[in-house]
């Protein structure tokens, strides 16, 4: 009996022998840690990039969510956290479970608290913070950020919008009387793509700068949009070539019109006001002779201005506008008058029209900068003084007398 156990023994198989032929082998126990990177990655990513997806459609389907503004960029900011945060942690309790049952075998994106804690601040506040951030500053080609491409592919515009129909039209337009209606209608939308298409008025409609009705038309309304067109005119100006500078000059016959009409109409209006009498009869004959005998003035100061027919007009139209937007107070705009006006390399007209715009914006402590201008060799740019010193020392004049 003791042999036959013993010869039993001998015959079963050890652990060291392996497995048998009719026996298969069993795998390896996972004994080893995981990393869990791949995970733990989808799970940061993941928010930012749905919620910033969302917001991007969202945005395109709302009519008053501009983000091509600060305050609507800065509502997608903050949508973008808030969402980000909400789907992380909901992602998070998807893959809870899953997460659980590898305990600590997993060293990333682990189930207990302080490393779910961990991910929320760094998936649902850190990366969108960051990616926004890097959207907004990183420069790509042409000047743009991968956020000014995004919402330019994402904001899908309508075929063609009100103020491009105007702008259209008015480039269009074979008639000068239409081509002021239409840029009339652009000035009351009041809205930046309205601005902005009559920036390529600007640009695009060869007749815009060569004065008469047009021209006066498209820098009143430009000058009606105050500061983001002063923004984008000032730009346009510092963009002018010097070898165009010299010759930069206002259009011909006209320089009554542009400094002077709408002062001498509103005084008539006021005579025309009172009650009928000989005084105002007589008030009225004198502001007749003044105004045929400055335009009689005007036209011969033109007439003796040195013509540069290679030059741009761009620059002088600029300073019309700047001077008919009525600013008071502008220190950047002062600055760059007096520094225009220094400029030798403008021609006169512009260094001119850069004086008028110092005596609209300038204090007391101008006046010597402009009593400066008078030992000048340019007759424009004396009487051009003489005019910014008179202004000048009115303003200042009825300043004192108020306060």
């Amino acid at each position: 009996m003791e042999d036959e156990l013993d010869a039993t023994i001998a015959k079963a198989p050890s652990p060291e022998d392996g497995p048998t032929e009719s026996e298969p082998a069993k795998p390896p126990s996972p004994g080893g840690r995981t990393l869990g990177l791949g995970g733990l990655l989808i799970e940061l990513v993941l928010p930012v990039a749905f919620s910033a997806a969302l917001l991007l459609v969202l945005a395109s389907y709302t009519a008053y969510w501009d983000l091509r503004r600060p305050v609507g960029l800065g509502i997608f900011g903050l949508l973008l956290v808030a969402l980000s945060l909400f789907v992380s942690i909901r992602v998070d309790g998807l893959t809870l479970a899953r997460r659980q049952r590898r305990g600590r075998k997993q060293l990333l994106n682990r189930a207990n608290a302080r490393a779910r804690l961990a991910k929320f601040v760094l998936g649902g506040l850190l990366i969108p913070i960051a990616a926004l951030a890097a959207a907004n500053l990183l420069e790509l080609p042409n000047h743009q950020t991968p956020m000014s491409l995004a919402i330019r592919l994402s904001i899908s515009k309508p075929p063609a919008a009100r103020a491009e129909q105007l702008a259209n039209t008015v480039l269009r337009a074979e008639s000068s009387a239409a081509r002021v209606q239409g840029i009339v209608a652009l000035q009351t939308l009041r809205s930046s793509e309205a601005l902005d298409q009559l920036l390529r008025i600007l640009s695009d409609d060869p007749t815009a700068l060569q004065g008469g009705g047009e021209y006066q038309a498209l820098s009143k309304a430009l000058a009606s949009y105050g500061a983001p067109a002063r923004a984008k005119l000032r730009q346009r100006f510092d963009q002018v070539s010097p070898g165009a500078r010299r010759g930069a000059s206002a259009p011909p016959g006209d320089l009554f019109e542009r400094y002077f009409a709408a002062g001498f109409e509103g005084l008539k209006s006021e005579i025309d006001g009172r009650s009928p009498d000989p005084a105002a009869e007589e008030e009225r004959e004198r502001l007749q002779a003044t105004r045929a005998g400055l335009k009689q003035a005007l036209s011969l100061m033109e007439t003796d201005a040195p013509s540069a027919p290679d030059g741009s007009p761009l620059p002088a139209f600029i300073m019309q506008t700047f001077l008919q937007m009525g600013l008071q107070k502008d220190p950047d705009l002062l600055a760059f008058a007096h520094r225009t006006a220094l400029d030798a390399g403008w021609s006169d007209a512009v260094r001119g029209q850069a004086l008028l715009l110092i005596a609209n914006l300038g204090g007391k402590d101008d006046l010597d900068a402009l009593y400066a201008y008078l030992e000048s060799p340019s007759l424009l740019l004396r009487t051009r003084a003489t005019q910014a010193i008179a202004t000048l020392q009115s303003k200042l004049t009825v300043a004192a007398t108020s306060g």
